[in-house]
């Protein structure tokens, strides 16, 4: 078995795979049981190839960035462009499996992309964001201290060791007057807020949400504007109600995430656990988990069902996950995550893309990345222009 992955690995740089092959070679990557003979596989390419070109780190550290997500029914994978794949295959593979994850690259012929210059040093988003008090007050969070903040009517709103954003209720009744906050993260920004009734949301960059301090009337209502994702605490008698672009979702328990950029097409909503119903104009149905309900800017609505839930909340967990996307999709990703400005000076933008990338590297590694998948860019202090 150990020779015959071996013959395959080498055959995918060199000459390229039958149908047939691929889908034995995928077979194989997707069982975790074969994780010792991938390394004794690799070990022996390494071997074979030894008398080649020196492995060059700087090369090969792109291209394991850009590992993919594992093949689904219906999906292509993007076609990335190697240089002389097969010289750092080897390497790739030994990092790849000693870091826990399997990979699946498809490729076109071994030539070299144009590399572009590159400014240094665009640092990727942090927890930061402002919170805006009923009083027209605003505090910077990322430069507040842990501990208490500020008082929100019965609510004390403090700053964790573990920097989430809490509401603490007092032992005083509540009043009448139900008084507003709003969390406003920047580009290059996200927080986490626990609610008074505790709910945690998670904030995703360029987004705001407008919530009360207090939550003392029938409905618990918020609305949130870019995206987040939201662990529902159950209320009997109180359900939870979250106002968004053309929409409205209406839950009594659960787990969800809502993308609704202004500058996004559509508005998407994915359920994780439990039941919500969601309603806009022309549309009023009950998400089951793992459905998504899609909102496009002419209100027409669409119903998809087992979607890939780990591909949506990839942002929470720390990563870019990209499936059949397109580069501007995947570019305004970028732009609001590391607070940059996109030019497209190409009418190339139709190119699917599918695969990760780790949110904690620097603008200039998650371009190289791309960098291998035949897309030629250029930065300009903040400016990044995709050119042919």
């Amino acid at each position: 078995m150990e020779a015959r992955i071996t013959f395959l690995l080498k055959k995918s740089g060199e000459e390229g795979l039958t149908v047939a092959e691929e889908k034995e070679l995928t077979a194989f990557f997707r069982d975790e049981a074969n994780r010792e003979l991938f390394n004794s596989a690799a070990a022996a390419w390494q071997e074979e190839i030894s008398g080649d070109e020196a492995v060059n780190p700087v090369t090969w550290e792109p291209v394991l960035q850009h590992i993919l997500l594992a093949d689904k029914p219906g999906n292509t994978p993007v076609k990335v462009v190697y240089r002389k794949w097969w010289q750092y295959a080897a390497a790739v593979m030994f990092i790849v499996a000693a870091s826990g994850a399997w990979f699946l690259l498809q490729h076109k012929s071994p030539t070299t992309p144009a590399v572009p210059e590159v400014a240094a040093g665009i640092a990727p988003g942090t927890n930061k964001a402002v919170l805006q008090l009923s009083n027209g007050k605003t505090i910077v969070l990322s430069d507040a201290q842990n501990g208490v903040v500020g008082q929100q009517g019965n609510a004390q709103v403090v700053k964790t060791d573990n920097g989430v954003l809490a509401y603490q209720r007092g032992t005083a009744a509540a009043g009448n007057t139900v008084e507003y906050n709003t969390m406003i993260t920047p580009r290059g920004g996200q927080f986490r807020i626990v609610l008074q009734d505790g709910s945690t949301v998670w904030l995703n960059a360029a987004s705001s949400l407008k919530y009360p301090v207090e939550f003392n009337g029938a409905e618990r209502v918020v609305e949130l504007t870019g995206e987040a994702y939201f662990e529902v605490a159950a209320r009997p008698g109180q359900p939870f109600r979250v106002k968004s672009k053309g929409q409205e979702v209406l839950v009594l328990g659960t787990h969800f995430n809502i993308n609704a950029y202004p500058d996004e097409a559509m508005t998407a909503t994915t359920l994780l656990t439990g039941r919500v119903k969601v309603s806009g104009a022309g549309y009023t149905g009950v998400l089951q988990p793992g459905e998504q309900i899609q909102q496009q800017e002419n209100s027409h609505w669409q119903l998809l069902k087992n979607v890939d839930t780990e591909t949506v909340m990839a942002w929470k967990n720390g990563y870019f996950s990209f499936n059949n996307a397109n580069i501007v999709t995947v570019m305004r990703q970028l732009a609001r995550w590391y607070d940059v400005n996109v030019i497209f000076e190409t009418k190339n933008t139709a190119q699917a893309f599918m695969g990760e990338i780790p949110r904690s590297v620097s603008l200039e590694k998650a371009l190289e990345i791309l960098k291998f998948s035949d897309i030629h860019y250029v930065i300009t202090g903040r400016t990044i222009k995709i050119v042919d």
